[in-house]
């Protein structure tokens, strides 16, 4: 009778755990990270038999062995992979689209196109103010280009490069609060509820770790668990099964993990996964469109400076050079309590230190130094200082600072202060000769103060008169002096400051060599900008770099689209098949419920029926 009793109360409460197994996994249906929980019923040992114990020959009953997790280790690592993949190909993509979109409304290659088009509207109308005036604009929108699309890279750099940053403080967040779930675990009793929801709890770390970096993952006594960074023997231990967790840092190339960053930096090689991956390769994209941006600016502007250099104004004076390649950027310190306005002026040709400078608001005016300290100037402004001109308004408070940081590249691209009379659309040199000569002497078009051989500095005007022997006299305008003797046969004449051909003529023939003068009807340099604009560079034209250069961004953006499509596929297939095992199904749990209370009534009945045998026992015994 008593084993009766004992067998259906042991029932009884093996049932009712199993219950409320169910009844948490059905509560807690809709909590991220729950893991469904089972019962695991056994055996009652059975007793030797005596006053107190149920002989061995008796049932034995059934008792709650524990509460368990329903987990798959390989689903759930597979699951964590999966979702490492598609964060750092989402993070890569969601930067390379800002870079693009960046590239693309810089329309930097349209406003070069526009440069030229402008160029050849010069040439055809070489003496018109509206045409000179309109090439000015549209070379300052160039520079404007340039320049902007260089600030918007250097600013995305530095967002991603923040983000970054975040992220590996992220993980070293998620990597000490496992050390913490570790410790509470390696306290706690196996299998008991509070274990169950430290493993809970560690599962949703350890996901939302694999989403910021590749981690490998290996399980002790009681759930305590060992986290490397990456996969195989190279991998390092940034969670250990007791102990601190370890730090990990960006190094400022923004392109390289480093271990224990504050004291004793280690240089890591971050696997090809998680958030900090994508960002990581995103910060290597910018860098790169920034360092081909840079490349472009230069080379626009050698080309273009060049160019201008070998023609003459309006004026007649040779052309200045038209793009200033270094500029100064001028950043207000953050704690200045005034409110005074600040202007730059860099002037043309100077040379900033590459240290910047600082300027501070003292009691009795200001004090414009070189960032390195080398040298200063004060007074009340402005201050002039290697060619840096600063101009200081009414509105600043003793302590106010101002930093001037020079900038190059194509943030540095901007237009000279130029006039249209200034530009250089006319050739240096005319050179006319008699109505029937076939051809005439020509001059080199970079050649840009024309002297002759042997010695003689005597500058055009020349008369060059043909002589018998394929020889030909260069003399001063009117003719009288003789300056020197040349081939007269269509070979180059080269030296110090002179590169011209005579050509073959007839004995007599007569050719003069003259500046061109000022105001003239001259468009020669206004044409050969057309050839620059189809010389090519090492990577081709000016245009053609930035077509490629936009093309090949929107070719890894749709390449990491694609792969991030099939990263998400991925992730939501093995999320699913994790789901399965260890999410709570509401339709599962209830047919759970239904056999639980089934075998729950069937055990109390079972102490029912003792119950009644009980009571005709006694009332036999009455």
């Amino acid at each position: 009778m008593m084993d009766l009793l004992a067998l259906g109360r042991s029932g009884v409460l093996a049932f009712q755990n199993a219950l409320n197994a169910t009844g948490d996994n059905v509560a807690n249906a809709d909590t991220p990270g729950f893991v469904r929980r089972r019962a695991v019923l056994a055996t009652q040992p059975a007793g030797r038999g005596g006053p107190l114990e149920r002989a061995s020959l008796s049932g034995a009953g059934v008792r709650t062995a524990g509460v368990v997790r329903d987990t798959d280790a390989l689903m759930a690592n597979a699951a964590r992979i999966a979702s490492g993949d598609q964060s750092r190909l989402a993070a890569r993509l969601e930067r390379l689209e800002r870079l693009e979109s960046l590239s693309a409304t810089a329309g930097v290659a349209q406003r070069l196109g526009a440069f030229f088009d402008a160029g050849t509207a010069l040439a055809a109308a070489p003496t018109q103010g509206a045409a000179r005036a309109a090439f000015l604009n549209a070379a300052d929108d160039v520079a404007s280009g340039f320049n902007g699309l260089g600030g918007d890279l250097e600013a995305l750099e530095q967002d991603v490069r923040a983000e970054a940053a975040l992220s590996a403080r992220r993980v070293n967040d998620l990597a000490a609060t496992l050390a913490q779930v570790n410790e509470q675990l390696r306290r706690g009793a196996e299998g008991d509820t509070a274990a169950n929801g430290l493993m809970d709890n560690r599962d949703r770390l350890l996901r939302d770790l694999a989403d910021e970096v590749r981690i490998s993952i290996s399980e002790g006594r009681r759930g305590v668990v060992t986290v490397k960074l990456g996969t195989g023997p190279s991998a390092v231990t940034i969670v250990p099964d007791a102990g601190t967790a370890a730090r990990i840092g960006v190094a400022p190339d923004g392109q390289t993990i480093l271990l224990n960053p504050e004291f004793d930096p280690q240089p890591l090689r971050l696997p090809a996964s998680g958030r900090l991956a994508g960002l990581l390769e995103a910060s290597g994209e910018i860098m790169r469109a920034r360092a081909a941006l840079d490349g472009q600016a230069s080379q626009f502007a050698s080309l273009i400076n060049d160019w201008h250099g070998q023609g003459i104004d309006a004026a007649g004076q040779p052309g200045r050079p038209l793009l200033a390649t270094i500029g100064v950027r001028t950043s207000v310190g953050r704690a200045n309590a005034g409110n005074a306005p600040v202007d730059v002026v860099l002037a043309d040709d100077a040379v900033p230190d590459p240290s910047g400078y600082r300027l501070i608001a003292e009691a009795a005016g200001f004090t414009l130094a070189r960032g390195d300290g080398s040298a200063s100037v004060a007074g009340p402004g402005p201050l002039l200082l290697d060619g840096l001109t600063v101009t200081i308004g009414a509105g600043a408070v003793a302590g106010d600072q101002w930093t001037m940081q020079p900038l190059g590249g194509a943030q540095g691209l901007r237009l000279r202060a130029l006039v249209p009379a200034q530009v250089a659309a006319a050739g240096r040199w005319q050179v006319d000769g008699p109505p029937t000569a076939t051809s005439l002497p020509t001059i080199s078009d970079d050649v840009t103060a024309l002297a002759l051989p042997g010695g003689n500095a005597t500058p055009p005007p020349w008369r060059i008169s043909v002589i018998a022997g394929g020889l030909a006299e260069v003399r001063d305008a009117g003719g009288v002096t003789l300056l020197a003797t040349v081939p007269a046969t269509g070979s180059l004449i080269e030296g110090p400051g002179v590169r011209f051909t005579v050509p073959a003529a007839a004995e007599g023939t007569i050719f003069r060599i003259a500046p061109t003068p000022p105001a003239a009807q001259d468009n020669r340099n206004a044409l050969a900008l057309a050839v620059r604009r189809a010389q090519p560079g090492p990577n081709g034209t000016l245009e053609a770099q930035q077509d490629a250069e936009l093309a090949g961004i929107g070719s890894r953006v749709a390449d990491t689209r694609r792969l991030e499509g099939a990263a998400a596929a991925l992730k939501e297939d093995t999320a699913r098949a994790n789901d399965a095992v260890s999410g709570v199904d509401l339709e599962r749990e209830a047919a759970e419920l239904t056999r639980l209370q089934a075998a729950y009534r069937a055990n109390a009945q079972v102490i029912g029926v003792a119950r009644d045998l009980l009571d005709q026992i006694l009332g036999l015994a009455r």
